[in-house]
């Protein structure tokens, strides 16, 4: 479904050595994301300490006691522990211009990395604090005002990216020969298609709205409604032609997550199947990639979430293997087992609904941890970046505010090399009621990120 490429040439890799005392499943899982996945160099981890002191190559010793060779890094016990528990006092510090936390209480001011950076970076990734969490709103969801990036403020960075990034700058400057091969930086709008239309496929309910709004004296809506209902008019939510010549037009390969459950409260507004949308939708999957958006229902349910799997399956005539949850409902570690057990690898579902910015710390897509398995798992996160939803109704940007914060964000993700991905629905590009303006922002930001 989509080729993740780590590296950004053919060419010979370094080979950092890293000495623990003791080694861990979590400490490979880390190790392996940082210097493997992000920094392109490759590492050999060793409990011995001899042979860390005899190797030629630039190394880490992640140890209590300082050996004197290369850098040292204290741990916190964090990766040698096992279960989950919420961290009450992480001991936050500063690091390079950067909030940290694990800091080292019985280090000296000299030490160069006087934090656990990967326990640090574990907790994040992980999400730890928010297994089998009860701060949850009424929609199941983690709240961000109980994670550890909101009592650091640091949120709107990729932290764990830009500590890699220092850590490098730390290495390099012990070793100048070294080098290394970071993945690639890339772009991927995706589009949520949670309600494809606004006035059609309603069947007799669109007599009753009628109704509703001749009595409330909407007589545009009213007009609109009506010459939708009779195809006079195009249905302002089913944009997605335009969508896909914009992408098309700048050669940008974009992300659409198709809604195919049932009717409901907090599922899709349209009653009836429409061949024009999966028509639509097969049209999209030449290019781009249609996805799944599994239901409010389905978030927690393994039948109605393989049901709708088949369902799209179907349509699109090839299976599927990438989602992100309606309304954002995710639950660690339930809803990436849930996933697993119904063919899907890819998530993007790792995001605040009411905080732009980077949930797991991260822009780079990373495996995710069964910490009560204490196992890596061959699901991947992808953390998106931005929703216009968090931006129009809990920051109350305007669309020009909003191009600025998503520019910011963008430039943050460029710097280090992550995956910059935005979350937009169809519906908020209709630019009618409250969305007036939004489409032609989005159009902006497509062919300014896209050209950058």
């Amino acid at each position: 479904m989509i080729i993740i490429s780590y590296f950004s040439a053919e060419k010979d890799v370094e080979m950092i050595a890293i000495y623990s005392e003791h080694k861990s499943p979590r400490l490979n899982f880390i190790l392996t994301q940082l210097f493997t996945r992000v920094l392109g160099c490759d590492y050999f981890l060793t409990d011995k300490l001899n042979d860390y002191m005899l190797s030629p190559q630039t190394g880490i010793a992640y140890c209590n006691n300082d050996p004197h060779k290369g850098l040292w890094i204290k741990p916190s016990g964090m990766l040698f522990e096992s279960g989950y528990h919420v961290i009450s006092d992480p001991c936050i510090g500063t690091w390079c211009d950067m909030p940290v936390f694990f800091v080292n209480r019985t280090g000296t001011s000299d030490e160069e990395v006087p934090f656990d950076i990967f326990g640090a970076v574990f907790y994040l990734l992980s999400r730890m604090e928010e297994y089998r969490s009860q701060q949850l709103d009424k929609h199941g969801r983690y709240k961000y005002e109980a994670s550890i990036l909101k009592q650091m403020n640091c949120i709107t960075h990729p932290i764990v990216d830009e500590w890699t990034f220092a850590l490098k700058r730390l290495l390099q400057a012990k070793n100048p020969d070294l080098d290394f091969s970071p993945r690639r930086f890339r772009f991927i709008p995706t589009i949520d298609m949670e309600h494809p239309f606004l006035y059609r496929n309603k069947g007799v309910a669109n007599l009753i709205f009628l109704m509703k709004d001749l009595g409330e004296r909407q007589f545009k809506r009213f007009c609109d409604r009506l010459l939708t209902i009779l195809r006079f008019k195009d249905d302002p939510y089913f944009n997605f032609p335009l969508i896909i010549k914009l992408y098309h037009e700048v050669k940008v390969k974009g992300l659409f997550f198709a809604h195919r459950g049932p009717y409901g409260q907090y599922d899709r507004n349209y009653i009836f199947p429409s061949k024009r949308l999966r028509k639509m939708m097969r049209v999209m999957d030449k290019d781009n990639c249609v996805l799944l958006h599994p239901s409010y229902v389905a978030a927690f349910n393994n039948i109605h979430l393989c049901h709708e799997k088949m369902d799209l399956e179907r349509v699109l005539n090839h299976q599927i293997n990438a989602s992100r949850q309606h309304y954002l409902r995710i639950r660690f570690p339930e809803s990436f087992r849930l996933l697993q057990s119904a063919g899907i690898y890819h998530d993007y579902s790792v995001l605040y609904y009411n905080q732009y910015g980077f949930r797991t710390g991260t822009s780079i897509p990373y495996p995710f941890y069964d910490i009560e398995n204490e196992r890596e798992t061959p699901l991947m996160i992808h953390t998106t970046a931005v929703m216009d939803i968090a931006l129009k109704r809990y920051f109350n940007q305007t669309p020009d505010e909003a191009l600025a914060t998503i520019t910011e964000l963008y430039n943050s993700v460029k710097a280090v090399g992550g995956d910059f991905i935005t979350l937009f629905h169809n519906s908020t590009l209709s630019e009618i009621d409250e969305w007036k303006g939004w489409r032609r922002m989005y159009i902006r930001m497509i062919r300014n990120l896209a050209k950058d």
